[in-house]
């Protein structure tokens, strides 16, 4: 849809916010001004490109434009004549981040594939095509999105935005990085795009070239959040110049206006002087340069409260459509035949069947007498416990970061919100976990004689266990950055589980009284009591002797255990503690599940909270 008559106008934008002040030792938030009376314009089919060095506040401006800031704002930034809220950005608008993060598995056709599908836009095929060859990335798109290259990576990234085909597209330094060549091809292709589509995009540049002048119609410069200048990119030379500061020939205009309003730290004498530069640049822009922010191109306003026609199109995503979407992008993702793909798949169902392999080894030999069988298939139990709970750690830390980066990103420009993503991605994960179980449990069964009913419950019990592990460490890294954190959080948690609540390190008989009170809120205790009495609650283990001399009943010093219950006694129960109650199979195996089924149901709640404004810019952003 055409939308060259419309325009984005930024009317005296203050924003501010609190940051982190050091003082000595201690530190407070203390609120700081950011953007101070900030305009601008830009119409459907231009290019405005915001200049500035490090701290100007280019990137505070994309931010407030996009909605996306929490301090305090004031002004005016309308979009085709209405009023550009947070909501309207987010389906008619598009943001291109300086670090995007894309799933690393998928291909370059993929990847934009998914993005339309995600904007629920018809014609998925032909955008997909032709932004793959708008963007030149023909000859790599079958390339893994990981193989790709620095330039190639961010004309993907440039093209997952422009598969929604926004009204207004910003970009905070997307020829950051780059070398000459691709910052050309870049910066003509957006004004490619913008001439083509009458969209209109507003990018960053710290370091702008001057081959890149003849595509940008406007310019804002910024320092220190203040306006220097902002007009057309073909008044910026008369104006300054008017004001007494020509450029000199042979100069890239960009860029030398840009040093003229940067701030010069190298001596206190440069500083003050570069200081009071940028203030009397500051000061004759509000009295001379506003005659320079007016455009002789008569513009369609619409009367405040109408909707421009343009404003009725944009994304709009269908919660079942979104599901489908996400669960069949983690579906290729996982099962993508490359590096990364090949990674996922390994980790998922080869990683704990692996293990199992390597621990059957040690007991392969085990013997059927008293002073070793008991002992042996009790730690047996704790070790493939331990295993399932450390490989859904293990798993969820190497593979959920990835997926988690996306959805933040996704969120923010009102794909889907959190119940789907978690949704989506426990679709994925619940059927090759229970492969994954499935595998395992066929490497156990030459070490433990058991009928087809006890195999069951084992493998329900076991795939539980897994299922808690991998939502416990998902719980952990909504609020944890490092996905090492998370894991190494996760596991301190649960191997504390086992050691306190498994009866395998000690007996509940030797557990202070407190300890045995916190087990009974540990899955660990119902799984680890369900495993033991299946695997050592057996007819086979009664009457064993004691070794191979002494047989039993005999020695009675020796022969401690007729059969396995009176071993699971003297290990999970107490004095005067009710055997019916602690032996309860089907309570502890439904407490086990109940466990699993409740962490799952407690992440679809916590995906939905919003993280406090300080807490998600230190690590979301």
């Amino acid at each position: 849809m055409q939308s060259s008559d419309c325009v984005l106008e930024i009317s005296n934008v203050f924003y501010s916010t609190s940051m982190f002040a050091e003082r000595n030792s201690f530190g407070k938030y203390e609120p700081t001004a950011i953007l101070r009376d900030v305009s601008a314009r830009v119409h459907g089919g231009e290019i405005l490109s915001i200049l500035g060095s490090k701290g100007s506040g280019k990137r505070a401006l994309l931010d407030v434009i996009a909605g996306r800031v929490d301090g305090k704002t004031r002004g005016r930034i309308s979009l085709c004549g209405n009023l550009l809220t947070s909501k309207a950005f987010r389906k008619h608008g598009g943001y291109v981040t300086h670090q995007c993060h894309l799933l690393p598995s998928l291909t370059v056709h993929q990847t934009l594939n998914y993005a339309v599908w995600l904007a629920n836009l018809k014609n998925r095929r032909a955008r997909v095509r032709q932004i793959v060859a708008d963007l030149a990335l023909s000859q790599v798109a079958s390339r893994a999105v990981s193989d790709l290259t620095g330039p190639e990576y961010r004309r993907l990234m440039l093209g997952v935005q422009i598969a929604k085909d926004p009204i207004l597209l910003l970009l905070d330094e997307p020829t950051w990085d780059t070398d000459p060549l691709n910052t050309y091809l870049i910066v003509s292709m957006l004004w490619s795009y913008v001439t083509r589509r009458g969209s209109i995009v507003v990018l960053t540049m710290e370091t702008p070239r001057s081959d890149v002048l003849p595509f940008v119609s406007q310019v804002t410069l910024l320092c220190l959040g203040t306006v220097v200048y902002s007009g057309p990119t073909r008044s910026m030379l008369d104006y300054f110049t008017h004001i007494g500061f020509p450029c000199p020939e042979l100069e890239n205009p960009l860029m030398y206006y840009l040093c003229l309003s940067t701030v010069d730290r190298r001596s206190r004498e440069k500083f003050l002087e570069s200081n009071r530069q940028i203030s009397i640049l500051v000061e004759k822009f509000k009295t001379e340069g506003v005659v320079y922010m007016k455009d002789a191109t008569s513009i369609k306003e619409t009367r405040l409260g109408m909707t421009h026609k343009s404003m009725r199109l944009g994304i709009k995503p269908r919660s079942f459509s979104t599901v489908t979407a996400l669960y069949v992008r983690y579906m290729a993702a996982t099962f993508a035949l490359n590096k990364s793909g090949l990674g996922h798949f390994a980790a998922r169902i080869m990683l704990l069947p692996f293990s199992t392999a390597l621990l059957s080894i040690l007991y392969a030999n085990s013997s059927s007498f008293q002073s070793r069988i008991f002992i042996q298939t009790s730690g047996l139990v704790f070790n493939i416990l331990t295993l399932f709970y450390v490989s859904g750690i293990t798993v969820t830390a190497l593979l959920f970061p990835s997926f988690r980066m996306r959805y933040y990103q996704e969120k923010r420009e009102g794909l889907y919100g959190g119940t789907i993503f978690f949704l989506s991605y426990t679709l994925l994960s619940l059927p090759l976990s229970l492969i994954s179980t499935l595998i395992t449990i066929g490497i156990l069964v030459p070490l433990l004689n058991l009928n087809l009913s006890s195999w069951f419950y084992i493998s329900c019990t076991l795939w539980a266990s897994y299922i808690a592990a991998e939502q416990l460490a998902i719980a952990l890294l909504m609020v944890i950055e490092c996905p090492f954190t998370g894991a190494i959080t996760a596991l301190c948690v649960v191997l504390v589980s086992l050691l306190i609540a498994s009866g395998a390190m000690r007996s509940f008989k030797n557990l202070p009284e407190f300890m045995v009170a916190f087990s009974s809120g540990l899955p660990a205790r119902y799984a680890s009591l369900v495993l033991n009495k299946l695997a050592l609650d057996s007819p086979e283990l009664q009457n064993l002797p004691y070794n191979e001399t002494t047989s039993c009943p005999g020695n009675k010093e020796l022969c401690r255990y007729p059969d396995g219950k009176t071993y699971l006694l003297e290990r999970f129960t107490r004095d005067g503690e009710s055997q019916t109650n602690v032996f309860n199979f089907h309570f502890n195996f439904l407490i086990s599940l109940a466990f699993s089924l409740g962490l799952i149901v407690f992440n679809s709640i916590l995906y939905t909270l919003t993280l406090p404004g300080r807490l998600r810019r230190k690590f979301r952003e």
